[in-house]
């Protein structure tokens, strides 16, 4: 009661809502999960790390079909990749067990909004049918075992 008081008093004072530091937070947004979740490799700009991590911009990743994206989100991988002439080596997260199917659609989305604009928008069922049939797929698969092209 206190607390709620203190919340309108303030409102009062100040002329505007106050946000109550208490209440449940929304949804993140894919760019909010990108940048909780996929910065430190990638990098803001998407840049990614010297011989670690692959840049986003022009990936093949992005322009190529969805699914690919999306089955490297749900399951991560590991192993070399090429990209314009420069190998990295790292291991992409597997994301299945920490993002929903909404989620991840919001991540591809937004890595398409900023680096594939035009590409069509990848829909939580889209997600919720590839998770199905990548279910009994083992974690951190190579780009080969992925049928990727580097």
């Amino acid at each position: 009661m206190r607390r709620s008081f203190l919340l309108l008093a303030a409102t009062l004072i100040a002329g505007r809502p106050v946000v109550d530091p208490a209440a449940e937070p929304g949804p993140l947004s894919g760019r909010q999960i990108f940048l909780a979740r996929c910065i430190a490799c990638h990098q803001a700009d998407g840049s990614g790390l010297p011989a670690i991590c692959p840049p986003l911009p022009n990936s093949s990743r992005l322009t190529g079909p969805p699914v690919d994206l999306i089955r490297i989100l749900l399951l991560g991988m590991k192993g070399q990749v090429v990209r314009n002439g420069d190998a990295y080596n790292g291991t992409m997260p597997a994301w299945k067990f920490d993002l929903s199917d909404g989620q991840i659609a919001d991540v591809v989305n937004d890595l398409n909004a900023r680096w594939n604009p035009g590409a069509p928008t990848v829909a939580e069922e889209t997600v919720r049918r590839i998770r199905d049939e990548t279910a009994s797929q083992k974690l951190f698969p190579t780009a080969k075992e992925l049928n990727l092209s580097d």
